[in-house]
């Protein structure tokens, strides 16, 4: 023995000499005794905490080194790892091989018939999954791509690498399979781990991809847009022009837009739209590409993408920006796959996809998302029969005016400068606390000041904290004030459904009075109108059935008809009258006209009759 365990010190206990030592020793109980004495004398001299890491990691290192004796190294030209052990493996440019003995007969075994090796391993901090950077040599250069560890070692799964360009077969995924195993457990301390993110946004409190150390594990066809958030380009330049364009109030309020998507996750709301629409030329586009700016290139295909998409790819889309903002251009060209955009309204700004199976067992993790998002189009993106779900999730603003003037220098300038502000307003945002604090305080104002619901509240909450943040940290000047955006917020009236369907109905008889008379009625009677008594019988199946056309659902607003005095209810209480109508007998809606409401009136009094 080196050194005498008596006297040894707080310093000398922990030197790799004694470590060194102790681990020469095969002899189990030998080892096992003087462990023992080592730890004894550790705590005395109180370091055993530190005595026991020391011989923990001495002990990995002891047993990777048996791991590797005797190993081979692997020997391709220019490979990208060098020096790396492969066990029994022989790799050469000729590909991966061994010898084995089958039924005492030497026989060849090919892994693979070109080089490959795994190259680093990444562990992903949203889910704690692996992933492998797999490197392969063909057609004259190296290349590489990342996968999930489960593909690498299952003989059925690794087949799906033949899409990538490797060279396996049902014959040789076996033996694959072991050869990456071997030389991912041969050299754990050699080959790099790095933390990695297979999507932008928040991970706590690091913003992806400004955390230095973390790399993207994700989708392949997401890599361009993980790239495009970057800077390029002049940032005082970009500041000064978006300075001035911000003297727009619309482009104003889809800069803040972008600005408010971070500030979803940490305020905890729900994501929102914005929508702005109007007649081509006005600068919509271009607006959404300066207000996409802020984070990297808003070039169409980069961060700002075409609607051009199934709900599929929007969710996957939405999921992958998680934080960012998702800018779609173009809304009306998917009109013809939605029934209606409430479902899609309803679809993203849930902030969750629906779970879905695996093609080779198991379930996909539940994507979400906590964003806002920046959608034109020629048209709103809500009609009269939407739903106040809808509604409520909506800003939505009409481009009267150009929102940008010289549209086409302007979208020149910010394909070259770009960038730095996303960067910038992420680094120097207050904590959540005083975010919370300060969004609840225009939340209150906005309710206080405006006759809107709570969810359009909250959504422009966050625009005004976003204005005045961004204010505050890149462009020195004042804030949006909630007189400027009152105008922009729907009403009660507005998102209420079955006040909408009530001046909907109101108005669907004012337009069909011919049906509701005896005469001219070209023999189709829907009820009787009744102007002495400020009410009309309507058939109850012509009702639901019409109101249904029209986006309206009857069975969903009829008690709330009843409650506001829309409708009179017959002696049993039912919504419906069972009575005749010139002569014909049925089930009728007695719909009362509010003239408090001042709702019909001026539109009866006009009626041909």
């Amino acid at each position: 023995m080196p050194f005498e365990i008596e006297k040894l010190t707080r310093e000398t206990i922990l030197e790799r000499d004694v470590f060194d030592y102790l681990f020469t020793i095969i002899n189990h109980v030998q080892h096992t005794e003087i462990l023992v004495q080592l730890r004894s004398k550790a705590r005395k001299l109180g370091v055993a905490r530190d005595f026991d890491t020391l011989y923990k990691a001495n002990q990995l290192v002891f047993i990777q080194k048996n791991k590797q004796a005797g190993s081979n190294v692997i020997e391709f030209t220019d490979c990208p790892l060098p020096g790396l052990k492969c066990g029994k493996w022989e790799c050469t440019d000729l590909g991966v091989h061994k010898e084995i003995i089958n039924n005492f007969v030497p026989q060849k075994v090919t892994a693979c018939q070109h080089p490959i090796l795994p190259v680093e391993r990444l562990s992903n901090l949203d889910d704690g999954t692996e992933k492998i950077k797999i490197a392969f040599y063909k057609d004259g250069y190296w290349k590489d791509f990342v996968v999930n560890r489960s593909m690498v070692a299952n003989k059925s799964n690794i087949i799906q690498l033949a899409d990538r360009g490797i060279e396996v077969t049902s014959e040789n995924a076996k033996d694959l399979v072991a050869y990456i195993s071997d030389v991912v457990t041969l050299n754990m301390g050699d080959i790099p781990v790095h933390k990695s993110i297979g999507r932008l946004g928040w991970i706590e409190d690091d913003f992806a991809p400004y955390v230095d150390g973390v790399k993207y594990d994700g989708d392949l066809a997401y890599k361009d847009m993980y790239d495009a958030v970057s800077e390029c380009g002049d940032y005082e330049k970009w500041k000064d022009e978006m300075v001035q364009l911000r003297k727009n109030k619309i482009f104003r309020l889809l800069m803040a837009s972008s600005f408010a998507s971070p500030l979803v996750e940490r305020l905890g709301i729900l994501p929102f739209i914005i929508h702005i629409w109007g007649g081509t030329g006005a600068g919509k586009t271009v607006g959404i590409m300066a207000a996409m700016s802020v984070w990297g290139n808003p070039e169409m295909g980069k961060l700002v993408r075409s609607m051009n998409a199934t709900q599929v790819s929007l969710g996957r889309t939405a999921s992958f920006l998680h934080s960012v903002p998702f800018a779609g251009d173009e809304l009306q060209i998917i009109k013809s796959r939605w029934e209606n955009f409430d479902q899609l309204i309803m679809f993203i700004t849930e902030g969750i996809d629906r779970g879905r199976g695996k093609a080779y067992g198991g379930i996909e993790e539940l994507k979400q998302w906590k964003c806002c998002f920046l959608f034109s189009g020629e048209e709103p993106i809500t009609k009269d029969g939407s739903g106040g779900g809808a509604k409520n999730r909506v800003i939505e603003i009409e481009a009267t005016e150009n929102i940008v003037d010289d549209g086409n220098d302007i979208a020149n300038f910010v394909r070259e400068n770009y960038g730095y502000a996303g960067k910038d307003y992420i680094a120097n945002l207050p904590d959540r606390k005083e975010l919370q604090d300060r969004y609840r305080e225009i939340f209150k104002k906005v309710l206080e000041e405006c006759d809107t619901t709570e969810k359009q509240a909250m959504a422009m909450s966050a625009i005004l904290l976003a204005d005045e943040l961004s204010c505050k940290i890149i462009f020195r000047d004042v804030p949006l004030k909630i007189s400027d955006i009152k105008d922009y917020l729907r009403s009660k009236t507005d998102v209420d459904v079955p006040t909408r369907a009530y001046e909907w109905v109101i108005s669907w008889i004012a337009r069909n009075t011919n049906r509701f008379i005896e005469q001219d009625n070209n023999g189709e009677i829907w009820g009787k109108l009744d102007l002495d008594n400020n009410n009309c019988l309507v058939l109850k199946d012509v009702l639901t059935e019409q109101m249904s056309k029209a986006g309206f659902e009857y069975p969903a607003v009829v008690r709330k008809w009843a409650e506001n005095g829309y409708i009179e209810r017959n002696s049993q209480g039912r919504y419906y009258f069972n009575t005749h109508v010139y002569g014909i007998k049925g089930n009728y809606v007695k719909i009362v006209f509010n003239n408090e409401d001042n709702i019909v009136d001026e539109n009866l009094e006009t009626l041909p009759f």
